[in-house]
């Protein structure tokens, strides 16, 4: 089989699935630029970060120092 990257407008995207299983392909992937994918993204990264500071609040953690964050550890 052959793989295939493409980048086409949102409206073209189930009409080209359908093609491709009618042809015997499969769709391996699909991503997106919406922004809600982004935000969704965001509000992740936010939750980690939540997650740390309490688990550092807790005594699970070590916490940072300020020379440790500018020095990229």
């Amino acid at each position: 089989m052959t793989t295939i990257t493409i980048q086409l407008p949102e409206k073209a995207q189930s009409k080209l699935s359908e093609m491709v299983k009618e042809l015997g392909g499969e769709i391996i992937s699909i991503t997106s630029d919406k922004p809600a994918l982004k935000k969704a993204k965001l509000l992740k990264e936010i939750k980690e970060g939540i997650r740390e500071v309490k688990a550092i609040r807790d005594g699970k953690a070590d916490s940072y120092s300020m020379s440790d964050l500018l020095d990229g550890k």
